[in-house]
């Protein structure tokens, strides 16, 4: 009891004596240091369970931030009451050049922080979603919000750091959002001389015996009388006839496995069916008179 008493002495900022100015600001250190670490523990707990359970943590993380300010601002209060004259003079005294230094050093990082809440509580896009940056033409995995920034994991492994504030204002490409199915064009050119309906028919009994060819989507294509697979002649270039096919896969990941599987097959079909893949060249015909 008589621990607390001393306790509550040195908090309330009484003695004025240089030992205890020091001891009290420790003292404040510390309850601050454990009080975060006790609020980013619980709500890191949180956050970590309401993930594994596939729900939305946003609002858990804004709690966290909002609590951990309360924190900090109650720790310079509890500075401040101790010398409190002192400092509202000093205050007063130096605002008007505090005012436009904060204007100026802040006005990106409360930007970031505005929009970090906003993406967060409209959620474009969450942790986990593949998102496509179409500025940067950067793709990757979200890794982490936080107000300041946003965390994108690309295919090889490393990591983006964008400010929410540009987040907030590009056009970004989510392949989660809504359902996952991905709709993957592919392209075939064959040579002139190569028989147009073959090329067609393999193409199209390769994307058909696929494992992960969309069976319900080809029952609904069906069911309009649409073909299922559809593959066109795109277009003509000078060195062969192009054939495109759409082909709808699972998601954003099996979709590369995939469209190798398709490619790789269509390749084999082609050389026993003797379609030709098409690729520049040049023929040179001379006439008989010329001879």
């Amino acid at each position: 009891m008589l621990f607390l008493t001393k306790l509550g002495d040195l908090l309330s900022g009484d003695n004025k004596s240089a030992p205890s100015i020091v001891i009290r600001l420790a003292i404040i250190i510390i309850l601050t240091a454990v009080a975060t670490k006790v609020v980013s523990s619980v709500f890191k707990r949180i956050e970590k369970n309401r993930r594994a359970a596939g729900r939305t943590f946003g609002y858990v993380r804004i709690a966290r931030y909002a609590l951990l300010g309360l924190v900090y601002a109650a720790a310079v209060a509890a500075v401040i009451s101790g010398n409190a004259k002192q400092t509202v003079s000093a205050v007063i005294a130096s605002s008007g050049v505090a005012a436009v230094v904060l204007s100026i050093a802040c006005q990106e990082p409360i930007g970031n922080l505005c929009s970090g809440l906003i993406i967060i509580l409209t959620s474009p896009f969450k942790i986990g979603d593949i998102i496509r940056h179409i500025g940067l033409n950067a793709t990757g995995t979200v890794e982490e919000i936080t107000l300041r920034h946003t965390v994108i994991r690309t295919a090889e492994n490393k990591r983006l750091f964008i400010p929410n504030s540009d987040m907030n204002k590009a056009a970004i490409e989510n392949s989660n959002y809504g359902e996952a199915r991905l709709y993957m064009p592919l392209e075939f050119s064959i040579t002139y001389e190569s028989n147009i309906d073959v090329a067609i028919q393999v193409v199209t009994n390769v994307i058909l015996r696929h494992p992960n060819f969309d069976d319900a989507q080809a029952e609904r294509d069906r069911a309009v009388g649409k073909d299922p697979v559809g593959v066109l002649v795109n277009r003509f270039e000078d060195s062969g006839i192009v054939l495109k096919v759409w082909v709808w896969a699972e998601n954003l990941s099996s979709s590369y496995a995939m469209k190798s599987d398709i490619l790789r097959e269509v390749h084999k079909h082609f050389k026993y069916a003797h379609i030709e893949f098409a690729y520049p060249h040049m023929e040179i015909i001379a006439k008989k008179e010329d001879l």
